[in-house]
């Protein structure tokens, strides 16, 4: 069994984390800026099995383990006296695409097939006016690929645990199963987070 994990934000303004970015109509700019810092990981903000059913289960659909990795996100953030993601179409597209991409170029990135990691969420419209965006991106085979495995794997890791608690209000997720690393059966997720308030 196999899992890995990796995530990145873009904001137009002030931007926060390892990675910071501002995008404007020149292009996209890289700077380090000081960082608040989010509470540090709590198991309790792992949701428990009765507040979100089927996390453990194999096989969802991808339409069920959404609904599942939204109600654990939400969970992991009402544990922090933060408001819950609304799921976005738009948003949801370009997670599931950046999925496929995953899949179809064999390339387990933010970047993957060439393209920069917002490119989707630009091309299903959601980069209009004032925007944020950050992205979290996973697989994993057998045991590793359930939404439990997964989104356990982000709240432990300080970069996806910042997204996850970040000021969004707005998510998509997307996930595809398939060959990858020379792995089969790999189940790709991809959160992207947005918001349209600065």
């Amino acid at each position: 069994m196999k899992f890995k994990l990796a995530s990145i934000l873009l904001w137009t303004g002030v931007c926060v984390l390892l990675f910071s970015a501002a995008a404007d109509g020149r292009g996209v700019r890289s700077k380090r800026v000081a960082v608040t810092p989010t509470p540090a990981f709590s198991p309790g903000e792992v949701a428990p099995e009765e507040a979100c059913p089927n996390q453990t289960t194999p096989g969802l659909s991808a339409e069920e383990g959404a609904g599942v990795v939204l109600c654990m996100t939400n969970y992991a953030r009402a544990a922090n006296g933060l408001a819950p993601l609304k799921a976005n179409r738009r948003l949801g597209r370009a997670a599931t695409q950046k999925s496929i991409d995953i899949l179809g170029c064999n390339e387990f990135s933010h970047y993957a097939c060439g393209r920069s990691f917002y490119f989707w969420d630009q091309q299903f419209g959601y980069l209009k006016g004032c925007w944020k965006v950050a992205e979290n991106i996973a697989w994993g085979t057998g045991s590793y690929a359930t939404v439990r495995s997964i989104v356990t794997r982000w709240l432990e890791s300080p970069e996806h645990h910042e997204n996850i608690l970040g000021p969004y209000t707005e998510i998509g997720i997307g996930q595809r199963v398939g060959q990858l690393e020379g792995y089969s059966g790999a189940a790709v997720w991809t959160e992207s987070f947005g918001s349209h308030a600065c």
